[in-house]
C-alpha cells in the first residue's frame, strides 16, 4: 500500500564541543569473577580515554570476556553528551547501527526454527510491491529471498555508492513507517539479480524486517523482543528508547539529522538493520549465547542447526554470512561486525574457536569529521585485533 509521505527536514543543533575537555569526568570499572573493581589494561579503552580526553569521542563503553566461565571486564567512559554531563554508566544505552544486523539476523533464525519463515522463500510473497522488481535495465526479476537479503546478495541498492533522494529517505527520515520505508525500497530498481553480486545494503534490511513482520502480524520490534531479547534476557534493548521513560541514552554530537531517539514521538522507523539501542552489558548476554550454540542462560533460542548455519558462510566467495562477517585465522574463526550511524559508533567481535567476545560502543563529539572519525575507528579495530 502506497502512503503519502511528508517531506523530510533536517533538524540542526549546535554543540559545545569544549564542554568535554571541561570538567572531564571517565568512569573505569573493570568487574572480575569476585565483583572487585580494579584498574583496567585495556588497550581498547585507552584509546577511547584519550579519545574522551582530547574531545572527540563523548562517551564509551566496554565489554570483554574470554568465555562464558570467565570474568567480565567492563569499562565506561565520558558522559551521555556534549551538553548532558551525565556520567555514561553500565545501563546507559547507546545506538549499535549496523551491528543490528547479526540480531535480526539471530531473530530471523528462531522465526525459522519454528517454521514461520523460509530462508528461501521470496520475499515478494510478503511484500505484494515487490512481487515482481525491475533491474537498472528495466528487465523483471524475482524478489530476492531472506538467504540472499541476510547475505547482501538480494540486488538492493548499497549505501555505500552515492544515492538518490528517495533512496537516501528510505533509510535515514526516522518519521517514517517501516511500511513507508519499504514502499520508497521496492520503487527502485534492483542494482543486480537477487543471488548474483554482493552489494552492503541497509536498505536490504529493511525488508527483512518488513517480511518477519508481515507473515507473522508483529511488528519488527516485537520480535526482536519475544525470540530474542526475553529468552536472552537483554532488557535494555530496543528500536525505540524514546518510548522508555527514564532511560539513560548516549547521544554524542551532531549539527544536522539529530540522533533518532531525539525526535521523541515522531520517531517511527525501526532502521531495521542499524538503529537498535541496547547496553554492552545486554550484548554480552548475545554474545554469550552465540558462544554457546543457541543457550543463553539456560533458555534455549536457536536450535543447534539454526546455530550453526547462523554462524556459516553461505556463499563462499564472500566472508559476510548472515549478519555477519566471518574470518578464520590460525584455525581460529571469528564473526564481527561493525557500526557506524553518526554520531553512534559500535564493533562486535565473537572468538567462536575460543569464547572470546569484545564489544565496543562509543559517541562522536563532532561526527562529521570524517577524517577524525576514521581515525577512532582505525584505532579501536587495530586494539581489538
Amino acid at each position: 500500500m502506497n502512503i503519502p509521505l511528508r517531506p523530510f527536514q533536517s533538524h540542526f543543533c549546535h554543540v559545545k564541543q569544549n564542554q568535554l575537555s571541561l570538567n572531564l569526568f571517565i568512569g573505569l570499572v573493570l568487574v572480575s569473577g569476585q565483583g572487585q573493581a580494579q584498574t583496567p589494561s585495556n588497550s581498547v579503552a585507552e584509546v577511547l580515554n584519550r579519545a574522551v580526553q582530547q574531545g572527540s569521542v563523548v562517551g564509551a563503553q566496554i565489554l570483554t570476556s574470554s568465555g562464558l566461565q570467565k570474568p567480565i571486564r567492563s569499562t565506561n567512559l565520558g558522559f551521555l553528551g556534549p551538553d548532558d554531563q551525565r556520567h555514561v554508566t553500565s545501563e546507559s544505552m547507546f545506538c549499535i547501527a549496523s551491528c543490528s544486523k547479526p540480531l535480526i539476523s539471530a531473530v530471523i533464525f528462531a522465526l525459522v526454527d519454528q517454521q514461520k519463515l523460509n530462508l528461501e522463500t521470496p520475499v515478494g510473497k510478503w511484500i505484494p510491491n515487490f512481487n515482481q522488481p525491475r533491474l537498472t535495465n528495466g528487465t523483471a526479476t524475482r524478489s530476492p529471498n531472506l538467504r540472499e537479503l541476510l547475505s547482501h546478495r538480494g540486488g538492493i541498492y548499497s549505501q555505500k555508492v552515492k544515492l538518490n533522494q528517495l533512496q537516501l529517505r528510505a533509510i535515514r527520515d526516522f518519521r517514517l513507517t517501516l511500511e513507508q520505508s519499504v514502499d520508497l525500497i521496492s520503487s527502485q530498481p534492483l542494482i543486480s539479480a537477487p543471488g548474483q553480486k554482493f552489494a552492503y545494503s541497509g536498505a536490504g534490511y529493511c525488508l527483512v524486517g518488513a517480511t518477519a513482520a508481515n507473515a507473522t502480524g508483529k511488528p519488527i520490534d516485537t520480535l526482536l523482543q519475544e525470540y530474542l531479547c526475553t529468552p536472552a534476557k537483554m532488557s535494555s534493548t530496543t528500536f525505540f528508547p524514546n518510548l522508555r521513560e527514564g532511560a539513560s541514552i548516549a547521544t554524542g554530537g551532531f549539527e544536522q539529522s539529530p540522533p533518532p531517539h531525539l525526535l521523541g514521538k515522531e520517531m517511527r522507523l525501526p532502521l531495521v538493520g542499524g538503529s537498535i539501542h541496547t547496553t554492552a552489558e545486554d550484548l554480552q548476554r548475545f554474545a554469550r549465547m552465540i558462544i554457546g550454540h543457541g543457550v543463553a542462560g539456560g533458555q534455549r533460542v536457536l536450535s543447534p542447526p539454526a546455530w550453526k548455519q547462523y554462524v556459516s558462510q553461505p556463499f563462499k566467495e564472500q566472508p559476510y554470512g548472515y549478519g555477519w562477517t566471518r574470518t578464520v585465522d590460525n584455525q581460529k574463526t571469528t564473526i564481527s561486525h561493525n557500526g557506524s550511524l553518526p554520531p553512534a559508533q559500535a564493533s562486535i567481535r565473537i572468538n567462536l574457536t575460543t569464547g572470546n567476545y569484545q564489544i565496543v560502543l562509543w559517541t562522536l563529539a563532532n561526527p562529521g569529521n570524517a577524517t577524525l572519525r576514521s581515525s577512532i575507528r582505525q584505532q579501536v579495530n587495530s586494539a581489538l585485533r
